[in-house]
Parts: C-alpha cells; sequence; structure tokens
C-alpha cells in the first residue's frame, strides 16, 4: 500500500512537472516533421527559444507522454546555437502506442510553453513490405512471369543456334 502511495506521488510530480505552467512567453518555436510518421520511424524536431528567455548555453529538452519519450516524458536534449535555434532527429520506440502527441519543449528547468503535434501510426502486421517496389504483394505472379520470359529467351537462343548451325 505504502508503495503504491510512493509511486502515485512520483508519477503525479512528473506530470505536473511536464506539463506545469510555462516559466517563459509562449515566443518560441516548434515543428515536428513528419507530422505523421509509424512508429519505430523518425522525425526532425526543430525550433527556437530565444536567448532572452533562456540563455543559449541551456540546452532544448523535447517533452511529451512517456510513452512516447519513455520511461518519463522527457526526450532527448539539444545544443542551441547563439540565436537559440536547436534541431535533433529522433527515432520514435517501436512499442509508441498509435495516437496524438503534443510535443513541448523545456529550457532551464522550465516549461517554455509552446508545443506541436506528432501522430504515430501502428506498424502493419508483418513489419513494412520491403523489396521489388510496387510488386511485394504480388511477387508470386511476377517471380511466374520471369520464369516464363527466361524459358522463352532460352528456346529462342536454343532454335537460333540450330539455324545458325543449319545454314553455316
Amino acid at each position: 500500500m505504502r508503495k503504491s502511495l510512493i509511486g502515485a506521488a512520483v508519477a503525479a510530480f512528473a506530470t505536473v512537472m511536464v506539463f506545469a505552467a510555462p516559466a517563459y512567453a509562449a515566443n518560441g518555436t516548434i515543428s515536428v516533421t513528419p507530422a505523421t510518421v509509424p512508429a519505430g520511424g523518425t522525425v526532425h524536431i526543430s525550433g527556437k527559444i530565444p536567448v532572452s528567455k533562456c540563455p543559449a548555453s541551456n540546452g532544448a529538452t523535447v517533452t511529451s507522454l512517456a510513452g512516447l519519450f519513455p520511461p518519463d516524458g522527457f526526450g532527448p536534449t539539444a545544443t542551441r546555437d547563439s540565436q537559440g535555434a536547436f534541431a535533433l532527429d529522433y527515432t520514435v520506440p517501436t512499442s509508441t502506442p498509435a495516437g496524438s502527441y503534443d510535443v513541448g519543449l523545456r529550457c532551464g528547468g522550465g516549461n517554455v510553453g509552446i508545443s506541436a503535434s506528432l501522430t504515430v501510426t501502428a506498424v502493419p502486421a508483418g513489419g513494412v513490405s520491403t523489396g521489388a517496389g510496387g510488386t511485394a504483394h504480388g511477387s508470386a505472379f511476377w517471380a511466374v512471369f520471369g520464369a516464363v520470359c527466361l524459358l522463352l529467351a532460352g528456346v529462342t537462343m536454343a532454335a537460333r543456334q540450330r539455324l545458325a548451325r543449319r545454314s553455316g
């Protein structure tokens, strides 16, 4: 019982820390591209937090729910340039549940107060189809078609050789 209460208190504290009132005016920027990605895919997160609000020496930490940034909702921290701009690539864990996620920012220990939306889709059963381009789903047909073409090419070459021997 006591461990349950402590666990609940820690979870509540983490939620408050991630979604607390912004420490800075919401005049920064954030973008996530692409806006929709399958679990296991990579997104590019970039933006700018004005150095007047948070010194450039402080990194920009991306935040969201624990499903997107396990185990606590805090993602990677990106270094910022002298104007406060940052960029990073993030691979969404394959265990991330499909859904819509608000991706926010923290800087210098406080929430910046801006967010961008990211939609995570489920990975299709059996994984992503690869190879053979658009033929991946009809590969049996194309295998038979290729075998017939090779057979016809072989028969044609044999016939040409036979004709060449007879006329020579």
